[in-house]
């Protein structure tokens, strides 16, 4: 199986050379149109074979490109099924109608360019991996001109020869464009509008770390700070008067070789006399690597929504607020080209996975104080995980940067971490990062684990994972690898450190290596080989991969090998895979008439799961596709 890349370049050069050539020939065979609106006809009458030729055209572009998604497991539906997807619903059928019901091709000439214009400057932007954001609109838009501007000449009782089909299909297809068009601005703006609260924020920027490669700001050297930040001393930094966003002018900025964030909480306390009372205790918190602290002041035009949004994606740990840079502060300190960012929190602790309740909506007095504890403990993943979005995005220039590979350019999202309230009882942090606010789905293309039957839906997102693990001299993988098109973000690592099962255990020895200081939630040596496991099965990968690193990818294949004589390491894998195929029978197994509503019977839910769970693991079929050895 091929590369993505060559498949979409190759359906779209076609697309291009034959609507190329359908152009050139169509005006070469027919007289230049006497009549910009095509309104009436030639004394000799064009025959409708262009328009037949037009629909050939389409069906076989169309086609084309729908067949190399399939090819490149880009698409895992069903033929049928995918024909619903919006950007793969076919177009050709109007084309059918057009040609069906017109009897000459000379008076939609307007109709047949703007299409074939269309397609070439799609298709030549696809190839890039662009959005087509100039030619196709205005071509759309033309298209869409022409048909009004003929249907109320007709309303007035002129250009009565204009073909009725071909105008049909002008307006819809302009409809649907501009419903599509005024539909995400909306629900742009309606998400951007929910960021209606002025804060007051410390932004924290990361400079320096030895394992990671900090991007570096332009700022930095604007205002005379290296990369490596040499020095040992907290400083505040000058701001120097002329930067190009002035609302930087109102921000303080600190320099901080070692970050500590403090934090209080409640302690029980009994007193000489028997008593209890809660003490408050401060607790500091030492954060790995340099950081650049900004204080942005409310009227710096950082606006943050109060309630979390509903994207639609439901994070098991992290909920997302929409925030707002009107005056553009977060973009000059951050090096970012966005308004509406992803403000991320955590729900849950994700070392343990408490549940971050808010204390003041807590009666009970002890529970307040636990749920404050847990709340204000909670820092350091905010700062691991800006360190882990800039050690992806070091991954992604070195994957950018490697030759002769056929496979798209990556962008890993950097972020920083944003501090509201600190001077209150309750402050709260925030990882952000640019919103991906591109029209196409959100996707998860690999997982942190072995997933059962997983199969890439392209092709890049799992070569790059392979690809960290070559890179770090099969120290670490990166995986986990989430976004739209080739922008990723929440990324995850396992690294080579051995976890035992009572790593959790506060009670556990002090000195057990607790791995990289700019990470959290490492699975470790286990899980990474899990996860590799399951990239080597995807044989689309192996060529690309012996290609571009043949020596890497043999001892990749020489480890899978190893890890296979494993038999606790298999016989997991194969548990993985039993109950996957389990429950995929068991949904596809339920009683559809559990609405007592409808269907007047009051069905146990756990009882239907026992009585299908007990009959499905019974069967023969529900066997693991991992041989033993």
């Amino acid at each position: 199986m091929k590369s993505e890349r060559v498949l979409i370049a190759v359906s779209c050069t076609l697309k291009i050379i034959l609507a190329a050539a359908l152009l050139i020939f169509y005006f070469a065979f027919n007289n230049l149109p006497k009549e910009i609106l095509g309104c009436s006809s030639n004394e000799v009458p064009s025959s409708n074979i262009w328009l037949w030729l037009m629909f050939v055209f389409v069906f076989i572009s169309e086609m084309s490109y729908h067949v190399a998604l399939f090819m490149a497991g880009i698409i895992r539906d069903k033929v049928v099924d995918s024909f619903a997807q919006i950007v793969l619903m076919p177009t050709y059928w109007q084309w059918f109608f057009v040609a069906t019901y017109t009897p000459y091709a000379d008076s939609v000439w307007i109709p047949i360019t703007v299409e074939c214009v269309r397609s070439i400057s799609v298709s030549f932007f696809r190839m890039q991996d662009k959005e087509d954001s100039l030619v196709n609109p205005l071509m759309t838009i033309t298209d869409l001109l022409h048909g009004l501007t003929l249907l109320l000449l007709r309303g007035a009782g002129g250009c009565e020869g204009y073909p009725v089909a071909a105008l049909h299909r002008q307006l819809a297809a302009g409809y649907m464009f501009i419903a599509g068009w005024v539909g995400a601005i909306l629900k742009h703006r309606r998400l951007g509008r929910t960021a209606n609260r002025p804060v007051r924020a410390r932004l924290y920027f990361p400079i320096h770390h030895n394992d990671v490669e900090c991007h570096e700001r332009p700022w930095q050297r604007l205002l005379g700070l290296p990369r490596d930040s040499a020095g040992d001393e907290p400083r505040q930094i000058k701001l120097k008067e002329g930067l190009p966003c002035k609302a930087a002018e109102l921000c303080r900025v600190t320099y901080h070789p070692e970050l500590v964030i403090e934090r209080y909480e409640m302690k029980p306390h009994w007193g000489d006399d028997s008593t209890f009372s809660y003490q408050r205790h401060t607790r500091k918190t030492a954060v790995a690597g340099k950081w650049v602290c900004v204080e942005v002041p409310a009227e710096a035009g950082i606006l943050l929504a109060e309630q979390a949004a509903d994207t639609g994606l439901k994070g098991q740990f992290r909920v997302l607020h929409a925030l707002r840079d009107t005056k553009g502060v977060l973009g000059f300190w951050g090096d970012f080209k966005a308004n509406l960012y992803a403000a991320k929190r955590y729900k849950k602790d994700p070392s343990g996975g408490w549940d971050l309740d808010n204390p003041n909506e807590l009666e009970v007095e002890a529970e307040r104080y636990a749920a404050l504890n847990r709340h204000q403990r909670l820092v350091k993943p905010y700062f691991q995980d800006c360190f882990m979005q800039e050690k992806a995005a070091e991954f992604g220039r070195a994957f950018n940067a490697t030759k002769n590979l056929p496979v798209r350019k990556v962008e890993l999202l950097r972020a920083c971490v944003m501090e509201v309230d600190w001077d209150s009882g309750l402050p709260q942090l925030y990882l952000v990062e640019p919103f991906l606010d591109d029209n196409t789905p959100f996707r998860k293309f690999n997982n942190n684990d072995f997933v059962p039957g997983q199969k890439a839906t392209q092709n890049t997102p799992n070569l790059f994972s392979l690809f960290s693990y070559f890179h770090s001299n099969f120290n670490l993988v990166v995986c986990d690898i989430q976004g739209k098109k080739y922008k990723f973000t929440d990324p995850q690592f396992h690294t080579q450190r051995r976890v035992e099962e009572d790593d959790e255990d506060d009670f556990g020895p002090d000195d057990e290596d607790e791995g990289p200081d700019w990470l959290h939630s490492d699975g470790g040596f286990e899980m990474m080989r899990r996860v590799l496991y399951g990239l080597h099965k995807q044989r689309a990968l192996h060529a690309l991969c012996n290609r571009a690193w043949p020596e890497k990818m043999k001892a990749l294949s020489d480890q899978v090998k190893e890890w296979e004589e494993d038999h606790d390491f298999m016989q997991a894998l194969r548990e993985l895979e039993k109950q996957a195929a389990l429950y995929s029978s068991y949904f596809g197994s339920l009683d559809p008439t559990l609405d007592a509503a409808a269907a007047g019977l009051q069905v146990d839910a756990e009882d239907e799961h026992e009585q299908v769970m007990s009959k499905l693991s019974n069967k023969p079929n529900l066997t693991s596709s991992i041989n033993p050895r």
